[in-house]
Parts: C-alpha cells; sequence; structure tokens
C-alpha cells in the first residue's frame, strides 16, 4: 500500500473529528513536507496551504466536521523553501457511531498534472497567437472525412489514385465537400477578400476552381503518404479577384492523428507581375538590340538581298530572249523559270530572317538544331564577315543535337556574339582575324558553344563587368548587346561566361545550354 502511494504520489489521512486526533499516511508527510516523526494536526495541513486558498479549504473541512459534507477540492501548497505545488483533496465523513465521526480521505499531489496543462496551455497560446498574427495565409482543415475516403480506396485495393479519379470523376468532387476549414487567420481574410471570418469556414469547394489539378495532386500527395506538399497555383477571391499563391499542405504525424491538416498560403501575386513586367522589359530591350543591330547591318543585308534580286532581273531578261526567238525554246524558258522561282525564295527567306529579327513577340520555343542556328546566323552575316575580312571556321559536335529554343533569340546571341568579335577585332587593328565557332556535348544533358577571337581579349578590369547593363568599350555603343545574351541564355536555363582561353588567344565568350537530345 505504501509503495502505492509513493509511485501515484497519492496520500491518505484519517481525522477524528470528535477527538481532533489525526493519522497521515508515510506518503503525505513527504507532500506536505513534514518530517514523520511529528504528530500530524489538521493546523499542520492548513500551514501549508497557499494564503489565497487558506479560507475556502478551511471552509471545506469546517463543513465536512459540522455537517458531515463529502468535498473534493484542488488548491495550492505553498513550502516553507518558497516552492509551490498543487494537492487534490477528497474527504468523506465516517459515523462511528452516536457523536462518533472521522473525515477519511486522500491526498494527491498534482502539481506534475497541473504544470502540464500549464504548458499546453501555454503552447496552445502560442500557436494561436502564431496562427492568428503570422503575414501568411493559413487554415486549419478538417481531415477525418478525407482521410476516411482515402482508407476506403486503400481498403478497395486501389493503388494508382491518379488512375481513379480519372475514372471516377465525382470522387474528386465529393472530396472537395469534404474538406472542411475549421479555423483561419487574419491575413487569409484579406487575401481572400473576406468581410467576416465565416464566409472562409466550412467546405470551400470553390476555392478550387481555377485550379482543381492543384487539389487532385494535393490529394495523390497525400495518399502516398507524402508530409508536404507544396506548389505554385492560382486561387479565386471572394471579390473577384484570381491571385498567385504558395500553397503548402503540412501533415505531420502529430497533427495527422488528430486529424487535421494545415494549409499555408503566400500570396506570390506581386512577386508574379513583377516577374511579368521584367520579362516584358527584357524583351523590348532585345527587340530594340535587334532593331539596333539590323541598322548596323543594313548593308550587309542590303547586299543579301540584291544578289537574289539580280539574279531574277537577269534570268527574266534570258527567258524573254528564249521566247522571242522564231521557234520558242520553252525548255530553255523552263529551266531559267526555275532558276527565278529558287532566287525568289532565296530572297523570300532573306526576307524572313529580317522580318523575324524585327518583329516584337514573345517567345516561342520549339526543338532546334543548334548547328543549324549558327549556320542560319553566319548566312545572315555573310557579307560582313566579308567586308571586314574576317575568317570563320567550324568545329561542330557531331550529330544533330537539338535544344528547346526560341529560334529568333538564340539566334541573336550568336549573331550579337560574332558581330562583337568583328568589331572588337577591326576596332583594335588585329592583323589576323579570325573567329571559330565551337560546339561539344560535355554530357549527354548539355549542349556547349564557344565563339573565340583573335582579337586583344577582355581587359582584366573589364572581366567583371562584360555583361553588365549599359557597360561597353566601344565607341558609340548601348551597352546592352552583352546582358540581352545573358538574359536569354538565362530564360533558356543556360548559363553565359567570358574568359581570354580562345585557341587565338583573344577573347572567348561561351555558353551552355540543356540538350534535348538528338535529333530521330
Amino acid at each position: 500500500m505504501t509503495a502505492a502511494q509513493e509511485l501515484s504520489h497519492t496520500g491518505s489521512f484519517d481525522w477524528d473529528v470528535t477527538g481532533d486526533a489525526m493519522f497521515w499516511s508515510k506518503e503525505s508527510f513527504r507532500i506536505f513536507g513534514y518530517d514523520a516523526s511529528i504528530t500530524p494536526t489538521l493546523q499542520l495541513m492548513l500551514d501549508r496551504v497557499h494564503p489565497d486558498d487558506l479560507a475556502f479549504v478551511r471552509s471545506a473541512f469546517d463543513r465536512a466536521a459540522r455537517d458531515g459534507q463529502a468535498f473534493d477540492i484542488e488548491h495550492r501548497l505553498s513550502m516553507p523553501d518558497g516552492s509551490h505545488g498543487h494537492l487534490q483533496v477528497v474527504a468523506h465523513v465516517v459515523a462511528d457511531g452516536p457523536g462518533q465521526r472521522r473525515l477519511v480521505g486522500a491526498l494527491m499531489d498534482i502539481t506534475t498534472r497541473k504544470q502540464a496543462h500549464a504548458a499546453l496551455a501555454r503552447s496552445e497560446q502560442r500557436y494561436r497567437s502564431l496562427f492568428r498574427d503570422i503575414p501568411v495565409g493559413l487554415w486549419q482543415i478538417e481531415a477525418q472525412p478525407l482521410t476516411a475516403m482515402l482508407t476506403e480506396l486503400r481498403g478497395q485495393g486501389v493503388d494508382d489514385l491518379s488512375a481513379y479519379i480519372s475514372d471516377h470523376a465525382d470522387w474528386l468532387e465529393r472530396a472537395k465537400n469534404t474538406l472542411v476549414v475549421e479555423e483561419t487567420n487574419d491575413h487569409a481574410l484579406q487575401m481572400f477578400g473576406a468581410t467576416e471570418r465565416r464566409a472562409l469556414l466550412g467546405p470551400l469547394p470553390w476555392v478550387w476552381k481555377e485550379s482543381p489539378d492543384t487539389l487532385r495532386r494535393a490529394l495523390e500527395s497525400r495518399y502516398r503518404g507524402d508530409m508536404l506538399f507544396q506548389e505554385t497555383t492560382r486561387l479565386p477571391t471572394l471579390d473577384g479577384r484570381v491571385i498567385d499563391v504558395l500553397l503548402t499542405v503540412a501533415r505531420p504525424r502529430t497533427v495527422d492523428d488528430l486529424g487535421i491538416a494545415l494549409i499555408s498560403l503566400v500570396d506570390l501575386t506581386e512577386r508574379v507581375r513583377a516577374q511579368d513586367m521584367l520579362q516584358r522589359l527584357q524583351a523590348d530591350f532585345a527587340h530594340a538590340v535587334r532593331i539596333s543591330m539590323l541598322g548596323e547591318l543594313t548593308a550587309s543585308i542590303a547586299h543579301e538581298l540584291n544578289q537574289p534580286l539580280a539574279a531574277i532581273a537577269i534570268n527574266c531578261q534570258v527567258s524573254e530572249r528564249w521566247l522571242n526567238r522564231p521557234v520558242p525554246e520553252l525548255d530553255e524558258v523552263r529551266d531559267t523559270n526555275q532558276r527565278i522561282a529558287a532566287d525568289a525564295q532565296r530572297a523570300v527567306d532573306i526576307i524572313g530572317r529580317i522580318r523575324g529579327m524585327a518583329l516584337r513577340r514573345g517567345p516561342k520555343y520549339t526543338l532546334e538544331p543548334l548547328a543549324l542556328l549558327i549556320d542560319e546566323a553566319l548566312v545572315f552575316l555573310r557579307r560582313e564577315i566579308q567586308t571586314r575580312d574576317v575568317q570563320v571556321s567550324l568545329e561542330l559536335a557531331p550529330g544533330v543535337r537539338r535544344v528547346r529554343a526560341d529560334r529568333v533569340q538564340l539566334q541573336q546571341v550568336i549573331v550579337n556574339l560574332v558581330v562583337n568579335a568583328m568589331q572588337q577585332m577591326e576596332q583594335t587593328g588585329s592583323p589576323e582575324r579570325r573567329i571559330t565557332i565551337r560546339t561539344n556535348a560535355p554530357d549527354a544533358g548539355t549542349l556547349h558553344c564557344a565563339i573565340e577571337d583573335s582579337g586583344p581579349g577582355i581587359a582584366p578590369e573589364h572581366m567583371d563587368r562584360v555583361f553588365q547593363s549599359f557597360f561597353t568599350t566601344k565607341e558609340g555603343g548601348m551597352g546592352m548587346g552583352l546582358p540581352i545574351c545573358r538574359s536569354i541564355i538565362d530564360a533558356h536555363d543556360g548559363r553565359i561566361e567570358a574568359d581570354n582561353l580562345s585557341v587565338h588567344g583573344g577573347a572567348r565568350f561561351h555558353f551552355t545550354l540543356p540538350s534535348a537530345g538528338a535529333a530521330p
């Protein structure tokens, strides 16, 4: 009995109300902090009661002694060393005979339990404060009905939830209505334009109207047992807007045991809008640079276009002479007309390339052979290369390696880098003007392209600034060509760098792009 009382921190007492004698168990002496050799009394018990609780504890004992009323009370202990505890006292009256009354009771040290409850209350308060005040939208979701639905599917042997949803569209609709928002915070109210909290509580199937696939992927993640699901998506608001958000569903095991899930919502609308604006500005700059480049290459463009047009004019005269003979040479006329058609197509292709460079449009990504893009860029620059007396050589990787690219933008990068190299060599009077364009595949997933020249190279003090906007060493230059090249390569998930490691002793500009593999 004594061991049981020690383990449970429970003591006992027996008070002879009539004779005032009292008995304490060993654990009772420990609880009150008295030596077991002293004679226990009611007053000794009351001396350990916290002063603020003394009146109602004394009253309970008085009612029991006077009226025989049992009691079950909790009060604070105040110990001589200044510490405090909590005690539960349960007592009832036993009548031994006429006029003989005893009060028998148990003393339970509930200090640890009270401390645990206080810690839990503080933790709950911190959670509520954090939940309420954090500048992120939060939803607390009642997940037990959804868990029941998922458990039912597992019982039916469903392994692939995605396939099941594809075959049972109504299941996803039912799942939308089982997700009940139990609690939300002030930031979520602001995000969704809610004027009162209850507008965001309960089932919210309308939330997934813009992005039903987000909910589907979140459920599939839950079915796999993932602890976290995160995705950038778009959600409608109560005041008619559509916002971009980073949605995170957290399902830690301790929370999952309670049947709840937490959804956090970070508003990305302004960031997405800023990114869109930045992309538009970059596109505008790229277009301005292309127009500027076309202006610099006017003579070359005119020469390239003049060649097929002159050939067309000559062949028209030849065709006319064949037709004016006493016996028209129709076979010769047909051959001449075929040459005219071929030259006309050459002119169309040249105009198409110029138009592509001049048009203002958004990026259009297709699978393109990198070697073909380089060849077409050099055709565009052929006259310029000849005029500047530059020798261009190609060392291309074997096979037809493709990249996912915007054709015009990537050609703009190649044209810009080659023109920069030619201008730099001419500006510094390089006696030998050579450019080598080489490609290789460092690994199966990467293509590397380098443009190397025989110019003076990049000055050491300029090496860290060549890709900065508006930095230029060229007289009359805008300083936007290389920054635009970098933004284009970045948009293609690539990387562009510059150094002085050209095989010709000059500068080398080189970039890497993700490879889309070899052409079939």
